[in-house]
């Protein structure tokens, strides 16, 4: 009877701390795709993108990593690449504001 307890609980942690991973993850994506949206209002105002965090308006990242850098132009006044993490989450995120052609703006990175 221990052992099909034991059985039983170690499937319930192990069910609870992927389902705890998913909730991280979700954080990260929406942290990311909030900061794409504050930059793109930055750039309304200031005609340049920033790769600060903290020149945002309204940003609240409750624990996620952001780090902000140039997106494929290599010039962070034309575009930009964020990419965030939390050391809960299993999957990192980013957001690209000129991506490829055919490829997506947001993407995760396992």
């Amino acid at each position: 009877m221990t052992a099909v307890i034991g059985i039983l609980a170690g499937l319930a942690i192990s069910q609870y701390a992927s389902f705890r991973a998913r909730g991280f993850d979700a954080k990260v994506a929406s942290a990311v795709r909030h900061t794409a949206t504050g930059e793109e209002e930055f750039y309304i105002a200031n005609r340049t993108y920033s790769n600060d965090v903290s020149e945002l308006d309204g940003m609240v990242l409750d624990g996620v990593e952001i780090t902000i850098t140039a997106g494929n132009s290599g010039d962070i006044g034309t575009s930009f690449r964020i990419r965030g993490s939390h050391p809960s989450a299993s999957k990192e995120y980013e957001w690209v504001s000129d991506p490829a052609p055919g490829e997506p703006n947001f993407f995760e990175d396992s």
